[in-house]
């Protein structure tokens, strides 16, 4: 078997950053949409609503570009984003006094597999892949939050830990739980 060859993700992003520090356009453009949509789900978990989420993660993107030459201090990246964009969200609800919408805004989009050409049996397929939404969704808050950083952002629980201020212990709990939740939803709806 032949190692890989290719640069490991954190090689690629080392590249990326020492070039956007140099003011490459092009690689700034390639880290936004590497970490775009991961952000953008982390500042809709603050702020429960679409347009400020957006407004935060475009505000992080901004001062990024503006202090682009620091960029070479930061050793670990994804905190350093994730951390920025809890501050920032953070700082848009003192700032606007905005007290988060209660409308949720579906973050799990769970992928179905090709299997049959039955249309009985994809409508059976679908209605079951819209019972987990319900029921991930029916999670209690930060316990949703958990399960989508491991399952959507595939953070570490490490990494989960840091960024939303709890201990490892506490994240495999909250992962721990949300998968039995989630079973024990299905089952009695199913």
């Amino acid at each position: 078997m032949k190692p890989d060859s290719r640069p490991h993700i954190a090689d690629e992003t080392t590249i990326l950053i020492k070039k956007i520090t140099e003011g490459d356009e092009v690689a700034f453009q390639q880290l936004f949409t590497l970490y775009y949509q991961r952000l953008f789900h982390l500042a809709v978990y603050f702020l429960k609503s679409k347009e400020p989420a957006e407004e935060v993660v475009s505000d992080i993107f901004f001062h990024l570009w503006m202090r682009r030459e620091a960029l070479s201090g930061i050793d670990d990246i994804n905190r350093y984003l994730y951390v920025a964009i809890k501050n920032q969200s953070l700082y848009y609800l003192r700032r606007k006094n905005v007290m988060p919408a209660k409308d949720v805004l579906e973050l799990y989009n769970i992928e179905q597999m090709p299997g049959t050409d039955d249309p009985e049996g994809a409508l059976l397929d679908r209605e079951y892949l819209d019972l987990i939404q319900q029921a991930i969704l029916s999670l209690p808050d930060r316990c949703r939050e958990v399960f989508r950083l491991v399952l959507s952002d595939r953070l570490k629980h490490k990494e989960i830990a840091l960024l939303l201020d709890i201990s490892e212990k506490t994240v495999e709990a909250h992962v721990s739980k949300a998968y039995k939740k989630i079973a024990q939803y299905v089952t009695r709806r199913y």
